[in-house]
């Protein structure tokens, strides 16, 4: 299946026909995105029912809530790391950099991603080693599935 898209050649706009490949990347993507939301969804509806569970066994949830907030500041500033990780994999997601089935240059490692999630992305290298890469340590991610590609022959 493929669509009209607008392509910039020397500056000048035209329309041409897409050959399907980017209907392929968006349905790579849309896997992505959905286990990126089903683990960010699970989360949010086990704090909200540990609450309502709480405030139902009849403790008071305000002092929880706002103990909450100080225990996030004393909380960032020793898990950093995880903080970046995590806003890490919420970019990489969003701009597409990379998506399940991509083959990923990640530095140290290099093969098919198998799966994206916030903090660490894992990727099957040739040798069938599943490499787990925290996503605040990619400093560059090197897609051979985005777009066009080369093959050289001797």
């Amino acid at each position: 299946q493929s669509r009209i898209v607008k392509r910039f050649d020397h500056g000048q706009a035209r329309w041409v026909q897409d050959a399907g490949i980017a209907s392929e990347r968006q349905a790579l993507r849309a896997k992505t995105i959905g286990a990126v939301l089903s683990s960010v969804t699970t989360i949010v509806v086990w704090a909200i029912a540990t609450l309502m569970v709480i405030s139902e066994l009849g403790y008071d949830i305000a002092p929880v809530l706002a103990s909450a907030g100080i225990a996030g500041v004393a909380l960032s500033f020793g898990a950093q790391s995880l903080v970046k990780d995590y806003l890490s994999g919420i970019f990489m997601v969003a701009e597409d950099q990379l998506g399940i089935g991509d083959s990923v240059d990640l530095g140290e490692a290099i093969g098919t991603v198998e799966n994206v999630g916030l903090r660490v992305t894992q990727v099957r290298d040739v040798k069938g080693t599943l490499w787990h890469v925290r996503n605040g340590e990619i400093l560059r991610v090197g897609n051979q599935s985005q777009g066009w590609a080369r093959c050289v022959l001797d």
